[in-house]
Order: C-alpha cells, then structure tokens, then sequence
C-alpha cells in the first residue's frame, strides 16, 4: 500500500467517523445511527469505546447543545413580545394558552442554558487554575 493509498484510506475512516457521530446525533438507536452512517452496529460499538472517538461525539454533542441554545435566545425577545401581547390583550380572547407556555418555555430553557453555559465556564476556569496551582 503506497503512502497515497494510506492517506485515502485514512480520510475515508475519517469521513466515516463523522457520518457515525452526525447520525448518532439524529438516530434514536445506535442500530438507526449504524445503518444512517452505512457501517454495522459492531463497529460503531467498537468506536464508541475509543476515546478519541467519544471526545469527538461529545464535542459535537456540546456543538448542537450551543445551537440549541442560541436558537433560544434568539427566540427569547419574541417570546417576552408574544407574554406582552397577550398580557396587553392584544389578541382577543380566545384561549392563548398553548402561546402562552410556548413563549413562557421558550424563555425558560433559554435561562437554563445559559445558566449551564455560564457555570461550564466557570468551572473550567477553575480547572485551568487548579491545574496551574501545582
């Protein structure tokens, strides 16, 4: 195997990792994330054992988690706009309840979120001392 042949072959396992971890990201079951990505069960178990390739899902799951979480916040002014509305009466009376929950999550979840994100920082910035400490 020639040098070009190893590096074609290296890429291709690569592109294969990362068609497992974006199907494992949207397959409900490691057997649906195994026939999304096109490899077996067998072997998507085995890379779920390596650790290079779990610090690789986990960082895209954190990915998606930050996207989520933007998604949010960005929705948050429209959700408080939508509570006013509603508060205001500005739609009438019929029921608004299922807007009402939707906006009142909305802003929820977008707290909660950055909240984790905030405490994440701070706690890995309180690793990143601890670790300079010794």
């Amino acid at each position: 195997m020639t040098r070009g042949d190893t590096k074609r072959a290296q890429e291709g396992k690569a592109r294969l990792r990362g068609a497992a971890i974006s199907a494992l990201l949207s397959a409900s079951t490691i057997q649906g994330a195994a026939r999304k990505a096109g490899i077996s069960k067998r072997t998507l178990l085995r890379w779920l054992r390596d650790p290079v390739f779990r610090s690789e899902y986990s960082q895209a799951k954190g990915d998606a988690l930050k996207m989520a979480t933007a998604i949010l916040v960005r929705n948050s002014s429209r959700a408080a706009v939508t509570l006013g509305e509603i508060f205001s009466n500005k739609w009438g009376r019929e029921n608004q309840a299922a807007r009402v929950s939707a906006a009142a999550l909305t802003l929820k979840l977008a707290q909660s979120a950055i909240e984790m994100e905030d405490f994440d920082a701070r706690l890995r910035a309180l690793e990143e001392q601890s670790h300079g400490a010794y």
